[in-house]
């Protein structure tokens, strides 16, 4: 009586072990799921980092050209004022 009772004892750790083992496997499956899913948005993270570092690269290259004609153009305007004083010294402006 004693070796029966074993027997469905063992019988039963082994169904309780089995569904462990399939919910844990499940539990993997999903995980590993969910890693896959982390390291595309990663690699989606990395290109867009990419993206930004080439724009502001770009932008602050635009930045140095528009202070650049911003002076330039300042001092053609200051150029301008400076030949209208000149010609109407001589009587030539209005």
């Amino acid at each position: 009586m004693n070796l029966g009772e074993n027997g469905v004892v063992s019988q039963k750790l082994r169904v309780v072990f089995i569904i462990f083992l399939i919910l844990t496997l499940i539990n993997l499956a999903g995980l590993v799921m969910k890693s896959t899913q982390v390291k595309a948005l990663n690699a989606k993270i990395n290109q867009q980092v990419l993206i930004i570092e080439e724009k502001n690269k770009q932008l602050e290259a635009d930045k140095v050209q528009y202070t650049s004609l911003a002076a330039r153009l300042h001092k053609e305007i200051k150029r301008v004022g400076e030949l209208e004083g000149e010609m109407k010294k001589h009587g030539w402006g209005r």
